[in-house]
């Protein structure tokens, strides 16, 4: 895994007076399971915001597959390649759920509306694909019964999965994950763990921001943590578990205390 498919290059995200990110700097390598951890207001959602293009960045340069993504916009960014889910569950509710994750595929759409109003030939034969790989998304996140059910009527676990399905969707070179595990019961936690790894698997990259940390050290291959806005540690899940630095900046424990 010695390919970077996105690098942070000191990155500073200001607004006005408060430093959200300072100067932070790491990439997420090809096939590989990142995780971003940190305490309350470290930084953490800022990073997927400056990557997704909500914010543009103070200082610095943020490279996605070989170029900058600084100044792009958010849907360009999506083009490319960068998927994100959201803390806050934002599903179509009065659409099933195969829907929600058809409307992922209209990223890459060749057709355009007109050709969809006149049911030309390329727009059926999109149309017809975009359903069969809506579908195979459903399957392989593991709820593929509930395709025909409206998003607002899914259990809450459920709901979860169909936007990590939604975000795969748009065919993504990496996948932003942010806090994917919030309201889980511990069984749900373990089956989500299994389709993290599942997705990693299946050749996509993934960025993972989450509060549990035994599904951070369980899933992720490296580990990154933020502490007011500045990166205290870079290192495989065992190592950073025992970083006095990350101890200290989680428990509030100087490094010298007995």
């Amino acid at each position: 895994m010695s390919n970077s498919v996105i690098s942070l290059k000191n990155v500073t995200m200001k607004f006005g007076g408060v430093t959200a990110l300072n100067d932070v700097t790491f990439d997420v390598k090809q096939g590989e399971i990142l995780g971003l951890i940190g305490p309350n207001g470290a930084g953490k959602t800022t990073v997927f915001n400056v990557i997704t293009g909500v914010y543009r960045i103070t200082s610095g340069d943020i490279v996605f597959d070989g170029k900058s993504l600084v100044g792009s916009k958010r849907y360009k960014i999506t083009k490319r390649g960068v998927a994100r889910t959201f803390q806050n569950i934002r599903l179509w509710g009065d659409m099933t759920a195969l829907e929600n994750v058809i409307t992922a595929t209209d990223t890459h759409k060749k057709s355009g509306l007109l050709s969809g109003l006149f049911g030309m030939p390329i727009s059926r034969k999109e149309e017809k694909r975009d359903k069969a790989r809506a579908q195979e998304l459903l399957d392989f996140i593991g709820i593929g019964d509930y395709a025909d059910r409206l998003a607002k009527n899914l259990p809450y676990g459920v709901q979860r999965r169909l936007e990590i399905a939604r975000a795969l969707g748009t065919n993504p070179k990496l996948v932003l994950l942010d806090e994917p595990a919030a309201g889980f019961n511990p069984s749900e936690k373990v089956e989500l763990a299994a389709t993290i790894r599942k997705i990693r698997d299946a050749g996509y990259t993934v960025l993972l921001i989450e509060h549990d940390m035994s599904l951070v050290m369980k899933v992720s291959d490296r580990v990154v943590v933020l502490d007011f806005g500045q990166k205290i540690a870079d290192d495989a899940p065992s190592k950073v578990q025992d970083d006095p630095r990350v101890i200290e900046a989680y428990l509030g424990v100087p490094e010298d205390a007995s």
